[in-house]
């Protein structure tokens, strides 16, 4: 019978001498949400950023009001692709509802036939009187500044 020597007690690291110093946390992205149930639908880091747009289009319109386009979009169900006529020529649309209450929420913009809106190609053009979200403001709401 072969006794091997008492192993030693695992010890644990040292406790460092110096405070680490953590790096903030990255800003939280605030959510949009469909305006009928609250499902989160997108978030504000998702917004086309600028640089991708020409000066010239700066103002989006949708169906029923100003939009905006996004680079990607949550909980939401597409229609069958249609041509659509718009102001700035034919476009393959795909309509955009909320995955839980079927609400419409906007379009998606699958191909572009003008040469000069092809950019907006894969982009989601969601209508911002069917969201809810912080930045939103609505005509309607107390902290509006629309009082002319």
């Amino acid at each position: 019978m072969s006794t091997s020597p008492p192993a030693s007690p695992r010890r644990l690291p040292s406790v460092p001498s110096k405070r680490l110093t953590h790096r903030p946390l990255p800003p939280i992205p605030r959510p949009l949400s469909c305006k009928t149930c609250k499902t989160c639908i997108t978030s504000c880091n998702a917004l086309l950023p600028a640089s991708a747009i020409p000066s010239e289009s700066r103002s989006f319109r949708g169906f029923s009001g100003k939009a905006s386009l996004f680079t990607e979009t949550y909980n939401v169900n597409l229609s069958r692709p249609t041509v659509q006529l718009m102001a700035t020529g034919a476009h393959t649309m795909q309509e955009i509802t909320c995955s839980s209450c079927t609400a419409y929420l906007g379009y998606k913009i699958v191909r572009a036939f003008e040469s000069s809106e092809r950019w907006k190609e894969s982009s989601f053009l969601l209508e911002l009187a069917e969201l809810d979200g912080p930045f939103i403001r609505r005509p309607d709401s107390p902290d509006s500044d629309d009082s002319s």
